[in-house]
């Protein structure tokens, strides 16, 4: 093997192993400072290659300016001067129509030129200035193309002539290909910052308006609850003083302003209840379901006895966690549901544990014998002030079911049923098992 041969061979396994080491730290480089990793690129790129000179030059979009990003073998202030003093920008063709980053991009193509006295090139002044007394005599540049668009360049000066062989070449596109792959993954990495803050305010707001509804909703729901009473108590002492002088027409009247100014204090009431079980839910404990529908059954003795239910409980349940003033609200809703909306003499609710629905879960099936739904209505039931029947059929407002509805959803929990008219309705519930 010759000398000028193992001076050849020694190069090239120098620049193989430069690209292996731009390779691993590129791909180490999780950071959208995109100054670390051209500088990263840029110096092995030109001392591998003989060039005195190297410039990495970007676009900014959607203004076209043209900015430095980093240099080799240029003063540290050169990249200052050129981006905030100079502010060139890709509008005219005329000007740097001969630059040789400018002419690669445009061309988006490999711009080699072994001799600058032969061909036409340009150089900003800055840059001459900069390098005087040496001159450039050979140029390679390589575009930066993402998309199919040219986004910068890559550019090694020499200030003699200079021969490009074919191994030198490659080693020029494989060493711009990792940098363009770690620029697209800089962009990347900066678009999903953005979008992460974006998401971060966006739930900021949201968080806001949420509590200012909340406030609304308490608000409203106590200023309207004073004028109700103002109406009721009116309709009081008209009744008492006048109740020897009105009509039965007159009476009439006066009794269905009662029952509507009750209708109005219960939707208050559950238009409240459903802005509670909206909101994020900060105490949790471990509970006994058992003991909480045995809870449930004696709060409600009086309903229950009053319409001559009858309700078994199965004994083997697990524990769950979750918020028990919660958790009372859904099954007194459910349970109250069964009874109410049933035409039979004796209604039956039977409370079951549904195991191996999901690892996490628990499910309880509150089964009925009442009236059931119909399939295509199924859905529309958890609808906020959904009724399927007149309030002389069966009283309610309608919103029982949404508040339970959003109740467990909180807890990433569902409720779905299997009914169908006359047979009764299945309503499934899951909560978070206690481990």
């Amino acid at each position: 093997m010759t000398l000028i041969q193992e001076k050849s061979q020694n190069i090239t396994l120098k620049r193989l192993k430069a690209l292996e080491d731009i390779s691993n730290e590129c791909s180490n480089l999780i950071t959208t400072d995109l100054s670390t990793i051209t500088n990263k690129v840029l110096k092995p790129f030109c001392e591998l290659t003989g060039a005195d000179y190297g410039i990495v030059l970007l676009l900014s979009k959607p203004n076209n300016q043209i900015y430095l990003n980093a240099t080799y073998g240029l003063p540290n202030d050169f990249i200052d001067i050129f981006n905030n003093k100079l502010n060139f920008k890709i509008d005219s063709d005329v000007t740097f129509a001969s630059w040789p980053s400018i002419r690669s991009m445009k061309r988006k193509q490999i711009i080699l030129v072994k001799d600058t006295n032969q061909i036409n090139v340009g150089f900003s002044k800055h840059f001459s200035n900069t390098i005087s007394p040496n001159t450039i005599k050979a140029v390679v540049s390589v575009p930066i193309i993402i998309n199919n668009e040219a986004v910068g360049a890559v550019t090694k000066y020499f200030i003699h002539p200079h021969e490009f062989n074919d191994e030198e070449i490659s080693f020029v596109k494989t060493t711009t290909n990792i940098f363009t792959s770690t620029i697209e993954r800089n962009q990347l990495i900066e678009l999903a910052n953005n979008r992460e803050q974006e998401l971060r305010e966006a739930n900021n707001i949201l968080k806001t308006v949420n509590q200012e509804l909340d406030s609304f909703v308490y608000i409203s729901s106590h200023d309207l609850r004073e004028p109700l009473r103002t109406i009721e108590s009116f309709i009081s002492i008209i009744q008492e003083k006048c109740k020897l002088k009105l009509s039965d027409e007159e009476t009439d009247f006066l009794n269905r302003i009662i029952k509507a100014t009750h209708r109005m204090r219960k939707l208050i009431e559950d238009l409240t209840n459903l802005s509670r079980a909206s909101r994020n839910i900060t105490k949790s404990e471990t509970m006994d379901l058992n003991k909480l529908f045995n809870e449930i059954i004696f709060e409600l003795t009086a309903f229950i006895e009053k319409k001559n239910a009858e309700i078994s409980i199965d004994n083997h349940f697990p524990l769950v966690i979750g918020h028990k003033e919660k958790f009372l609200s859904v099954f007194k809703n459910l349970i109250t549901n069964g009874i109410k909306f049933n035409k039979s003499k004796r209604p039956i609710i039977k409370i079951t544990n549904i195991p191996e629905v999901e690892n996490d879960k628990v499910c309880v099936c509150i089964e009925d014998n009442g009236i059931g739904i119909e399939e295509e209505y199924q859905d529309k039931i958890f609808g906020l002030f959904q009724r399927l029947h007149t309030e002389d059929e069966f009283e309610g407002t309608g919103a029982g079911l949404a508040i339970v509805k959003k109740i467990l959803e909180k807890y990433n929990c569902k409720i779905w049923l299997k009914s169908s008219p006359n047979s009764g309705s299945k309503f499934y519930v899951t909560l978070p098992k206690a481990w």
